[in-house]
Protein backbone atom coordinates (compact mmCIF):
# COMPACT_ATOMS: atom_id res chain seq x y z
CA UNK A 1 0.00 0.00 0.00
CA UNK A 2 2.68 2.07 0.89
CA UNK A 3 4.70 2.17 -2.83
CA UNK A 4 1.02 2.59 -4.39
CA UNK A 5 0.23 5.80 -2.25
CA UNK A 6 4.06 6.97 -3.04
CA UNK A 7 3.81 6.69 -7.03
CA UNK A 8 0.39 8.10 -6.81
CA UNK A 9 1.07 11.00 -4.04
CA UNK A 10 4.94 11.53 -4.30
CA UNK A 11 4.47 13.97 -1.43
CA UNK A 12 3.17 12.31 0.78
CA UNK A 13 5.10 11.44 4.26
CA UNK A 14 4.81 8.14 6.23
CA UNK A 15 5.58 8.07 9.86
CA UNK A 16 8.05 5.18 11.10
CA UNK A 17 8.40 3.32 14.17
CA UNK A 18 4.21 3.75 15.03
CA UNK A 19 2.19 0.92 15.30
CA UNK A 20 -0.63 2.03 13.14
CA UNK A 21 0.40 3.37 8.73
CA UNK A 22 0.48 7.04 9.50
CA UNK A 23 0.61 9.38 7.28
CA UNK A 24 0.95 13.11 5.98
CA UNK A 25 -0.55 14.42 2.98
CA UNK A 26 -0.89 18.03 1.56
CA UNK A 27 -3.97 20.05 1.45
CA UNK A 28 -4.29 19.54 -2.51
CA UNK A 29 -3.82 15.91 -2.33
CA UNK A 30 -6.91 15.20 0.54
CA UNK A 31 -9.71 14.79 -0.80
CA UNK A 32 -7.98 12.66 -3.80
CA UNK A 33 -6.40 10.30 -1.34
CA UNK A 34 -9.34 9.90 0.96
CA UNK A 35 -11.69 8.62 -2.16
CA UNK A 36 -8.41 6.23 -3.31
CA UNK A 37 -8.36 4.37 0.64
CA UNK A 38 -12.03 3.87 0.46
CA UNK A 39 -12.60 2.99 -3.24
CA UNK A 40 -9.40 0.93 -3.36
CA UNK A 41 -8.60 -0.36 -0.14
CA UNK A 42 -11.66 -1.04 1.28
CA UNK A 43 -11.33 1.45 4.06
CA UNK A 44 -15.06 2.51 4.84
CA UNK A 45 -14.97 3.43 8.00
CA UNK A 46 -14.00 7.25 8.88
CA UNK A 47 -14.15 6.39 13.17
CA UNK A 48 -12.39 9.24 14.32
CA UNK A 49 -11.27 13.01 12.92
CA UNK A 50 -9.71 15.47 15.03
CA UNK A 51 -8.90 18.65 14.78
CA UNK A 52 -5.22 19.21 16.25
CA UNK A 53 -3.19 22.46 16.98
CA UNK A 54 0.52 22.12 17.20
CA UNK A 55 1.18 25.61 18.07
CA UNK A 56 2.74 26.42 14.43
CA UNK A 57 0.08 24.45 12.21
CA UNK A 58 -3.57 23.64 12.89
CA UNK A 59 -4.26 20.44 11.06
CA UNK A 60 -6.66 17.57 11.33
CA UNK A 61 -6.22 13.62 12.31
CA UNK A 62 -8.17 10.77 10.21
CA UNK A 63 -8.55 7.22 11.42
CA UNK A 64 -9.53 5.08 8.85
CA UNK A 65 -10.80 1.23 9.44
CA UNK A 66 -11.19 -1.35 7.00
CA UNK A 67 -14.64 -3.22 8.07
CA UNK A 68 -13.81 -6.57 6.64
CA UNK A 69 -9.80 -6.48 7.56
CA UNK A 70 -9.56 -4.72 10.33
CA UNK A 71 -6.54 -2.95 9.20
CA UNK A 72 -6.56 1.05 10.46
CA UNK A 73 -4.65 3.58 9.09
CA UNK A 74 -4.07 7.57 10.09
CA UNK A 75 -4.09 10.15 7.74
CA UNK A 76 -2.99 13.81 8.90
CA UNK A 77 -3.31 16.94 7.16
CA UNK A 78 -1.69 20.47 8.49
CA UNK A 79 -2.81 23.97 7.89
CA UNK A 80 0.12 26.46 7.84
CA UNK A 81 -2.47 29.07 7.04
CA UNK A 82 -3.68 29.77 10.60
CA UNK A 83 -5.75 32.91 9.64
CA UNK A 84 -7.90 30.81 6.89
CA UNK A 85 -7.64 27.22 7.26
CA UNK A 86 -10.28 25.28 4.75
CA UNK A 87 -10.05 21.82 3.26
CA UNK A 88 -12.52 19.82 1.03
CA UNK A 89 -15.58 18.08 3.09
CA UNK A 90 -15.24 14.26 3.60
CA UNK A 91 -19.32 13.96 3.76
CA UNK A 92 -19.45 12.50 0.49
CA UNK A 93 -17.16 9.89 1.03
CA UNK A 94 -17.94 8.92 4.71
CA UNK A 95 -21.25 9.76 6.17
CA UNK A 96 -19.73 10.33 9.68
CA UNK A 97 -17.41 12.55 8.49
CA UNK A 98 -20.07 15.27 9.20
CA UNK A 99 -20.64 15.96 12.88
CA UNK A 100 -16.77 15.47 13.14
CA UNK A 101 -16.33 18.64 10.31
CA UNK A 102 -18.49 20.66 12.49
CA UNK A 103 -17.28 20.26 15.79
CA UNK A 104 -13.41 20.72 14.38
CA UNK A 105 -15.19 23.90 12.55
CA UNK A 106 -16.71 24.90 16.10
CA UNK A 107 -13.55 24.61 18.55
CA UNK A 108 -10.59 24.99 15.22
CA UNK A 109 -12.06 27.16 12.95
CA UNK A 110 -11.08 24.72 10.31
CA UNK A 111 -13.56 25.37 7.06
CA UNK A 112 -15.03 22.18 5.44
CA UNK A 113 -15.65 23.24 2.01
CA UNK A 114 -18.47 21.78 0.62
CA UNK A 115 -19.90 20.63 4.21
CA UNK A 116 -24.11 20.52 4.21
CA UNK A 117 -24.40 22.38 7.22
CA UNK A 118 -21.14 24.39 7.85
CA UNK A 119 -22.48 26.00 11.42
CA UNK A 120 -21.58 25.66 15.34
CA UNK A 121 -22.41 22.35 16.78
CA UNK A 122 -21.96 22.94 20.57
CA UNK A 123 -20.76 26.64 21.24
CA UNK A 124 -23.41 29.50 20.76
CA UNK A 125 -23.70 31.51 17.13
CA UNK A 126 -22.30 34.45 19.14
CA UNK A 127 -19.22 32.81 20.15
CA UNK A 128 -16.08 34.58 19.21
CA UNK A 129 -13.10 32.19 18.49
CA UNK A 130 -11.99 28.79 18.30
CA UNK A 131 -11.51 27.72 22.27
CA UNK A 132 -9.26 24.10 21.28
CA UNK A 133 -6.65 26.50 19.58
CA UNK A 134 -3.79 27.27 21.87
CA UNK A 135 -3.73 30.59 20.78
CA UNK A 136 -7.52 31.75 22.24
CA UNK A 137 -7.55 33.80 25.20
CA UNK A 138 -10.40 34.84 27.08
CA UNK A 139 -9.82 36.52 30.31
CA UNK A 140 -13.95 36.60 31.71
CA UNK A 141 -13.72 32.38 31.08
CA UNK A 142 -10.18 31.45 32.03
CA UNK A 143 -9.15 29.64 35.41
CA UNK A 144 -5.82 30.95 36.70
CA UNK A 145 -3.66 29.19 39.72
Amino acid sequence: MKNKLSNKFPNIEFAEDLELLTMTIPQEDYLSLMQLLRDEFGFDYLFSMTGMDWGKDLGITNHLENTNTHEMVVVKVLFPDRENPEIETLEKIWKTAHLHEREIFDLFGINFKGHSVMKRIMLTDDWEGHPMRKDWMDETKMIIR
